[in-house]
């Protein structure tokens, strides 16, 4: 892997050229915004808003730019970013749709190199994951039939779009995908950066990409972004001069998330000649001007969801009528997979219709469709045989536009705010949680006080040996049956049976009994002091085990994956979470549902709250460990006081937040 610092150049220049004002040495380690862009004559405006502006970092290119180009980007004071499609049959299909020809990708690199001293960034995958650029056909012809067979699939293809990298190890490798699950197997192959796409309707919801990508770039040691786009299939068009409240949410949310990088996509349409700044553009400098004077403090992120390395999850779209896995290659889902919807589902309530091709019901004529190729279509352009060929059905009969295009002139005349359409999810406990592979080392699962096991996880040698090692170290471990078998009584404290039963009621501790249908494994338990029982079933069966490990604790439930018989997550299995997560989430929320997040440092403490509907959000925030030396409480955007109330190491505020709008609420020290 590249060593990081070849990643964030400084441009290195001669005595005779300058740098922009603005860019300083803080805005490198806290706002890195690339504007993707053809730097063109026809496109200098842009160039000198961004200029003026002071706050972009990069600026991405076309590979047929020259030299000359190159250097004039970093006399502004700008890095240079290499727009390259890594897979050769990727990038002779983009370019011959979009330039007539086929680049020559070592000249390109050779003239970049030569315009940047060899100090460069390179996009070599982008979107490489079937959103927008879409599979090679080869690949699509194949049809692997397993969760296995797709991840190698997978694994054979990155290494093939990755070949031409490999012969320039001094250029950064980045990398951007459309669904949060590539993350890993990106920085697995030694992807530096790697930037989820996110705003428009292909792909999934902004928390699981937050999820996903910050915790493939704790588990491989690299950085990671997020992507907005102005496409939206919906209206077969984008959106820069609608309004743009979708926008300020995500990049608030992804900037106090932890986000390295943000990719601004489209930037030649954001900016007109005549016009100045689109809503989109003017929504990207409003929350730029905000925050690149601060730092955005250390993400609260106490838990950890382990899925196996071949897991192949994404979202799944509320209008998907069967259960598949692996995006390109549409697996049928195995057992386990229902419970990672179940529980991703209670973590990010509403992140199922992000990815909504139909909100304004079905068209009459789907021509052109909402995508070329995406989860919710393939076109005859991209599908190797007939029988490739999908449209995803609407999920109501009627609609109110007869086309996409008709959709596209309502909104653009009316000036419609797509947010009410464009779902974001909220939170139960906060967007807290990072999800790693089996595949992560010790070094990778500590520093998470909490590591929920979700999936069909396969506990070998080897991970059974890291997981113990964490709970000994004082990790809090929660798994299920179906992961834990009758080899595992050392773990879970009791000896598991190798048969199913059915459960009609479940009572925790000594609450009223829950009545739901589900299965569950007995157990005898074992005359262990250590081993206590959470829940039991109606006719007190044990289902939910906690076992004491020296510094740790093992929470098991006995209902297979976390699955109920009629829901992908099992009323008792959400009970456990609750209590699991619960006992460290930083904050705490009450009134309708909302997204937020928290972050801290030596000198503040900040919460961020989304409201993703269209009424206005009245509720209450409580929020742990903030210091007594903190007593200045301020909205950062709004730059006014907020009151609040102190109860030891605790504050408490009430908080009234528009529609689709987003509160950063901040303590300092006065």
């Amino acid at each position: 892997m590249t060593v990081i610092s070849t990643l964030l150049p400084t441009a290195t220049l001669t005595a005779s050229e300058t740098v922009a004002p603005g860019v300083s040495d803080s805005m490198e380690k806290t706002l890195r915004i690339v504007w993707d862009m053809d730097p063109a004559p026809a496109n200098m405006h842009v160039l000198d808003w961004l200029a003026a502006r002071g706050w972009c970092w990069a600026v991405e290119v076309s590979p047929y730019a020259t030299a000359d180009t190159m250097r004039a980007l970093r006399r502004r004071g700008w890095v240079p970013i290499m727009d390259i499609p890594g897979h050769p049959e990727t990038r002779r299909r983009h370019w011959e749709r979009r330039h007539g020809g086929i680049p020559d990708p070592d000249q390109s690199l050779c003239r970049l190199l030569e315009a940047t001293d060899g100090h460069a960034i390179a996009f070599y995958l982008i979107e490489d994951d079937s959103a927008g650029v879409a599979f090679p056909q080869e690949l699509l012809r194949r049809k692997p039939r397993t969760h296995a067979e797709a991840k190698a699939l997978f694994d054979a293809y990155l290494n093939e779009a990755l070949a031409l990298s490999r012969l320039y190890p001094g250029v950064g490798r980045w990398g951007m995908v459309g669904y949060a699950g590539s993350a890993h197997h990106y920085a697995a192959h030694g992807v530096e950066c790697v930037i989820v796409e996110r705003c428009n309707d292909d792909v999934e919801d902004l928390q699981t990409a937050i999820a996903f990508a910050r915790g493939a770039a704790r588990q491989y040691g690299g950085m990671w972004g997020i992507d907005l786009s102005l496409w939206w299939g919906v209206i077969h068009g984008c959106v820069q001069h609608l309004p743009a409240s979708l926008y300020t949410r995500h990049l608030f949310m992804s900037f106090f998330s932890g986000a390295q990088v943000f990719r601004i996509e489209g930037g030649d349409l954001l900016v007109d000649a005549d016009k100045g700044p689109s809503l989109v553009a003017q929504a990207v400098d409003a929350f730029a001007n905000t925050v690149k004077h601060i730092v955005s403090g250390e993400t609260d992120r106490p838990v950890a969801f382990l899925l196996p390395d071949d897991h192949g999850w994404m979202t799944p779209p509320y209008w998907r009528t069967t259960g598949e896995a692996w995006n390109y290659a549409r697996v049928p889902c195995r057992p386990g997979d229902r419970g990672l919807d179940g529980l991703f589902g209670a973590a990010f309530p509403g992140s199922v219709f992000a990815m909504d091709p139909f909100p304004f019901g079905a068209c009459a004529e789907n021509d052109p469709p909402a995508s070329p190729f995406s989860l919710a279509c393939i076109t005859p352009e991209f599908a190797p045989t007939p029988r490739d060929r999908y449209y995803a059905p609407p999920p109501i009969p009627f609609g109110r536009f007869t086309d996409r295009q008709t959709a596209r002139a309502a909104m653009h005349e009316t000036g419609m705010d797509p947010s009410p359409y464009r779902a974001m999810g909220d939170s139960r406990w906060g967007d807290i949680v990072d999800v790693l592979t089996t595949t992560a080392g010790l070094d990778a699962l500590s520093p998470y006080p909490v590591l929920i096991l979700a999936g069909p996880v396969q506990l070998d040698a080897d991970l059974r040996e890291r997981l113990m090692a964490y709970v000994r170290n004082g990790g809090a471990l929660v798994m299920a049956a179906g992961t834990a078998t009758p080899e595992d009584t050392g773990i879970c404290g009791a000896v598991i049976q190798p048969e199913l039963r059915v459960g009609r009621a479940w009572r925790w501790r000594n609450a009223p009994m829950t009545h739901e249908a589900f299965r569950f494994v007995p157990v005898h338990a074992a005359d262990n002091p250590n081993v206590a029982v959470l829940a039991t079933t109606s006719a007190g069966d044990p289902l939910v085990l906690r076992h004491a490990l020296d510094k740790g604790v093992v929470y098991t439930c006995l209902a297979p994956w976390y699955e109920a018989g009629h829901a992908p997550l099992c009323g008792v299995a959400l009970r456990l979470f609750d209590e699991v997560v619960g006992a460290v989430q930083p904050v705490r929320v009450e009134g309708p549902p909302a997204a937020w997040l928290s972050t801290a440092g030596d000198t503040q403490r900040t919460v961020v709250i989304s409201n993703n509907d269209t009424g206005t959000w009245e509720g209450r925030v409580t929020v742990r460990n903030v210091a007594e030396t903190l007593t200045g409480c301020f909205d950062l955007r709004q730059g006014t006081a907020v009151p609040f109330e102190r109860s030891q190491s605790e504050v408490h505020l009430s908080l009234s937040i528009p529609p689709h709008d987003v509160r950063v609420i901040r303590w300092v020290q006065e």
